[in-house]
């Protein structure tokens, strides 16, 4: 592990594999509440395939620190850049996240639009097609669901300190424990998914599901990419319903879209073979220049309709999907 010192004091925990010289870097972001550590499977099978591989604890989560600036995409995807930039400062690169770490990803080639020449393909796993959100369905279950996450919410929000005091008595084995005062050795490894709110205090949760609730599509940024952009979904996302990463799609012409059968949010967890698949699709050179030049999208046509309009596209009929999965 590396630490990485950003402008507003905080400290990104960072954990880098293989040579220096590789000629493609593989970055990983994880998304809200867990840690590096859900890449953990995926590191050694891609530095099989000769890749690099750069992940790192977003800021409050894992072995990172807070810091002073507000917790927002904008500064989620600011810390990603200044990850590149101490980490791999030139060389292709094939970007992988979930969840918020695909949310972060995105707004990322939306401030910086000058890393794209470098940029071989993103892997988008579980993506909104617009903000989070509380509700993930319809029927009397999803109400429940709803019903208990708006709760939760509006707890985080009015009662922060209380809900602190009641997570610092928890065991250090539950994932709502609150232990922000870890100091982890220069070699530590992440820690494990399910600690990634230790360091996070609720009112930080509360500021970051607010800022994730309220973003607005904006999908042009990755129209500009053409193919270099894959979706992945699980049919039984609870979190992120395939229909909302499908809403996605629609707006991307020349992107693949791919729902895996029986998949979950623990997508990157359960199928990491599969989810390796797809980073390393991108890291031919020959394979990235010729998707690159054959499938640049035509952006005069590239408009993409409110998907829940009249006469718009279905979700994920502008994408174009690869054979069915095959997942253990």
């Amino acid at each position: 592990m590396r630490s990485i010192r950003l402008p507003d004091g905080a400290r990104l925990a960072t954990y880098v594999d293989g040579p220096a010289q590789a000629p493609v870097t593989a970055v990983l972001v994880h998304g809200l509440s867990v840690t590096a550590d859900l890449w953990r499977s995926h590191v050694p099978l891609l530095l099989r395939e000769g890749i690099r591989v750069v992940r790192y604890d977003q800021r409050a989560h894992g072995h990172s620190t807070r810091g002073t600036a507000a917790l927002s995409l904008n500064q989620l995807a600011d810390d990603l850049a200044q990850v590149f930039e101490e980490t791999t400062p030139r060389g292709p690169l094939v970007l992988a996240g979930h969840s918020m770490g695909a949310m972060t990803i995105m707004r990322l080639v939306a401030r910086q639009s000058h890393l794209a020449p470098r940029l071989r393909g993103l892997v988008l796993i579980s993506p909104p097609y617009s903000g989070i959100s509380t509700r993930t369905g319809t029927g009397p279950t999803q109400s429940l669901l709803t019903l208990g996450r708006n709760l939760l919410a509006s707890a985080c929000t009015h009662a922060p300190y209380l809900l602190d005091a009641v997570r610092r008595r928890l065991p250090t084995t539950n994932r709502w424990a609150l232990r922000p005062d870890t100091h982890p050795a220069s070699g530590a490894l992440p820690l494990p998914c399910r600690q990634g709110l230790h360091t996070t205090a609720t009112g930080d949760i509360a500021a970051l599901w607010h800022d994730l609730a309220n973003q607005q599509p904006d999908p042009s940024p990755l129209q500009q990419l053409g193919g270099r952009v894959h979706l992945l979904a699980g049919s039984l996302d609870a979190h992120i319903p395939p229909e909302q990463t499908g809403r996605l799609a629609a707006c991307l012409p020349s992107a693949q879209l791919e729902t895996v059968p029986d998949a979950t949010h623990a997508l990157p967890l359960r199928h990491a073979q599969l989810v390796t698949n797809r980073i390393s699709h991108y890291t031919s050179p020959l394979r990235a220049v010729a998707e690159h030049a054959a499938q640049q999208p035509d952006l005069g046509k590239a408009v993409c309709r409110n998907p829940a309009a009249p006469g718009a596209a279905s979700p994920g009929s502008g994408a174009k999907p690869l054979a069915p999965a095959r997942t253990a």
